[in-house]
């Protein structure tokens, strides 16, 4: 069968052949000209509204043959139509704007040599790849011993092949490339020997196919966004460029929505709430999307950026990252104010540190110790590294030590001697195996030693609760009310510790952290979390209904600030000021109702029991069921609002380390706009695998005891959100981050020390300052007043 008529036949009729290979090519325009000047305007060819001519299936009638006989034919082949196009005073406007772009290189593509072609992206090189790697079969023989079924694909095939070649493409990370492989070809040519009709080259894949998916996802996008409250989140990520990633979190769903070149860009206060505004009023402009909330990290230019922030939008809330590495009251600060109360504890994990390093660093002295391991458990397992940017990992590798010593001691006591010469090995030089056989009979004696034991199970015990409020703060569905009661768990175990010197210390330092978050959002959710409420608060909290109905209406007046987007009238804006103060009393009654259990919300407690064992504790769901009351539809809506509110930069991380895998040392001039792009399709074919059940979920962690996870944090009923997502963590370093050395440890914790005393000094100046000082923000380009 002859390939498929490439675009330039449009504007041609194809007449008799002019030799074996090629057909005459009589132009259209031509012929209407003829018929024109012969003044017979019957069965005319019709020139449509777009410019491009179409007949009225003429070519059986006389004039069309007197006209084709009497008007010169061009050979068949796209250079010979080409040229006669752009010089033709006959030809319509799309007919030469077609041929100027396929001469210049516009055009989807490249046509074969006579114009025909399925699909034209790529240059001439790329698409003779594909016939030359079928001549090649037919000369070997083999495409003739496996010859694929000879049948053509129509138009609606071919598309729904090559977008399949994208999705393949993208999903399985293959390189734009893959299909002009040879033997690649050659395996599709097995299968279908028409197969290179249909196959796109590098160009279509990542240009029009890319491009293509790309717009259908971002229409699911403002479908799944449009209406929905929303958290904006930012964050940075360096490869060969400087680059800043913005997501939107809706229904503990993150959607990558923007990848922005910020190389040269200023990163001070101001410029950062620009950068802020504009990643707020891009959301909701293009997706529709009700952004309550920013997060971002706690560095000096985002902290400062996110202030100037509130201070022009005060409608919203503005989080630092509950799990990122620079958040001021989770995770690294917490173990850095530790370690600063614990002296003990710091020179004990420097010690575990330089142990765990010096075993992995020398084969042979692992060699021994893997024996020993072998010979009381059956098997060997890792001697486990701390990683600077995974805060769960100390805890993991003091536990596993822990885990392995009977082996490591009976190894240290019984095979003393043959550790200490795996380590010397063959070194001659007297200074330097002195000095080898010191370091090695210093860790010796550490694992015989009972008290390094007993003091890295109090550091390990201590440390334990931090990573597991790490964990449960890196979730991306994690909600602000879990985040304040894993808070107060890590408060509680210091409180009740058993060395008066830390408990005093970590509860003045978890204070000044608390002391710097928001209040009254954090509490408020809470509350607002129907199998909550107050219960976690103790007769020291000094909580009452009116003071809890007194901060509700603070949060919820300054969320509900929101400037109405265009500018109102005198009329409209009594109106709409009358149209609050009435929400703002339904508000408040629902939420005395609900704090009474009367109404809906005493039929909810009646059902409780009920609604857990199928649906669970969804603070969520339960709102959205009550939205139907007019009485408590204005609350209802509030609190899906609040614990709606994502608290960390879950899917930024998530973003980065997709970004990682997509660009590649291989791939390093892949550029961050088509990054992006892979990255959003990669989403939602990923998406679109686990709804369908071809994901297997992958099993969670088990980084703590089942027995000790109730005691943790004292919220036992939070246990099942841990997340152990790899995806989550940071990927901003891409060094490697292993601390396996005393002097990595030193200097981990001389970094920790001046995070926290960074924090510390920015938080006092914050309370000089006092709450009553107005801060200036700066001018911002299209801010809203």
């Amino acid at each position: 069968m002859p390939p498929k008529k490439g675009p330039l036949w449009q504007f041609f009729h194809q007449g008799g052949t002019q030799n074996t290979s090629h057909y005459k090519a009589y132009c259209l325009g031509c012929i209407e000209a003829h018929h024109q000047t012969d003044g017979n305007d019957s069965d005319a060819i019709d020139v449509d509204a777009d410019a491009t001519s179409s007949l009225r299936d003429p070519s059986e009638q006389q004039w069309f043959k007197d006209a084709v006989a009497a008007i010169t034919h061009v050979r068949g082949v796209k250079s010979a139509m080409l040229a006669h196009l752009i010089s033709c005073p006959h030809a319509t406007k799309a007919a030469k704007k077609m041929a100027k772009d396929l001469k210049t290189g516009k055009s989807a593509g490249d046509e074969s040599d006579d114009g025909q072609n399925s699909d034209n992206n790529g240059p001439p090189q790329k698409r003779k790849r594909f016939t030359q790697v079928e001549s090649s079969m037919k000369k070997q023989g083999q495409l003739k011993a496996f010859k694929g079924v000879d049948m053509p694909f129509s138009d609606a095939q071919r598309d729904l092949v090559q977008t399949q070649f994208l999705r393949a493409t993208v999903s399985a990370n293959l390189p734009f490339r893959w299909t002009l492989n040879p033997e690649v070809i050659k395996l599709f040519l097995m299968f279908r020997s028409t197969a290179t009709d249909v196959m796109p080259t590098d160009k279509v894949i990542s240009g029009r196919l890319l491009d293509e998916e790309e717009a259908k996802v971002r229409k699911k996008m403002v479908k799944a966004l449009k209406g929905k409250y929303g958290t904006a989140s930012s964050d940075g990520w360096r490869d060969k460029y400087s680059v800043t990633g913005v997501d939107v979190t809706v229904g503990g769903k993150s959607y990558l929505i923007d990848l922005n070149h910020t190389r040269g860009k200023k990163k001070d206060g101001e410029a950062m709430c620009a950068a802020f505004c504009e990643h707020i009023d891009k959301a909701e402009r293009e997706f529709g999307c009700i952004i309550v909330c920013y997060v971002c990290d706690n560095d000096g230019g985002s902290q400062s950026g996110r202030k100037f922030l509130i201070i022009l939008r005060p409608w919203l809330l503005g989080l630092a990252c509950c799990a990122h590495q620079a958040n001021r009251f989770q995770g690294q600060l917490i173990l850095a104010d530790y370690f600063r109360e614990s002296p003990t504890g710091l020179q004990t994990a420097e010690d575990t540190t330089g142990l765990i390093g010096w075993v992995n660093n020398h084969e042979r002295v692992r060699d021994v110790f893997d024996e020993v391991q072998e010979q009381l458990n059956n098997s060997a397992v890792a001697y486990l590294m701390a990683n600077l940017t995974r805060w769960t990992t100390h805890s993991i590798s003091f536990n596993r030590l822990l885990r392995l010593k009977p082996a490591m001691r009976q190894a240290a006591i019984l095979r003393r001697k043959e550790i200490i010469d795996g380590h010397v090995g063959a070194e001659k030089n007297k200074k330097k195996k002195e000095k080898m056989v010191a370091e090695a009979t210093k860790y010796l004696d550490l694992l015989d030693d009972p008290t390094f034991w007993k003091n890295l199970q109090a550091v390990a015990d201590d440390i334990e609760p931090i990573c597991y409020i790490t964990n449960i703060n890196q979730g991306e569905k994690t909600r602000a009310d879990q985040v304040l009661l894993g808070f107060g768990g890590v408060y509680l175990h210091f409180r009740d510790h058993s060395d008066p010197r830390i408990a005093v210390g970590m509860k003045k330092r978890i204070e000044k952290r608390w002391a710097a978050m928001d209040q009254d959002f954090f509490v408020i959710t809470m509350v607002l979390n129907p199998f909550e409420k107050i219960s976690r608060l103790g007769s020291q909290a000094g909580a009452s209904v009116f003071g809890l109905r007194t901060i509700l209406m603070r949060l919820y007046c300054r969320i509900k600030s929101r400037p109405p987007p265009s500018p109102l009238t005198a009329t409209q804006q009594t109106e709409l000021d009358a149209e609050k103060s009435i929400k703002e009393g339904q508000v408040s009654q629902a939420f005395l109702k609900y704090m009474s259990g009367m109404g809906i919300f005493a039929e909810f407690e009646e059902d409780r029991a009920g609604f857990e064992k199928i649906h669970g504790q969804d603070p969520i769901l339960v709102w959205e069921n009550m939205r139907g009351d007019p009485d408590v539809r204005e609350l209802a809506d509030f609190a899906i609002l609040c614990l709606g509110v994502a608290v960390n930069q879950a899917g930024n991380e998530r973003d980065f380390s997709d970004f990682k895998i997509k660009k590649t040392r291989l791939r390093n001039r892949l550029t961050f706009k088509k990054t992006e792009k892979m990255s959003k399709v990669g989403a939602a074919i990923r998406a679109e695998h686990t709804a369908a059940g071809f994901i297997d979920p992958r099993e969670k962690r088990k980084n703590h005891d089942d027995t000790r996870v109730a005691g943790l944090i004292a919220v036992p009923q939070y246990a099942d959100i841990v997340e152990n997502d790899d995806e989550s963590e940071d990927e901003a370093i891409s060094s490697c981050g292993l601390v396996n050395s005393r002097s990595a440890w030193r200097k981990l914790h001389v970094k920790w020390m001046v995070d926290a005393r960074q924090a510390e000094m920015e938080m006092e100046m914050d309370n000089e300052s006092g709450s009553t000082d107005v801060v200036e923000p700066p001018a911002v380009p299209g801010a809203r007043k």
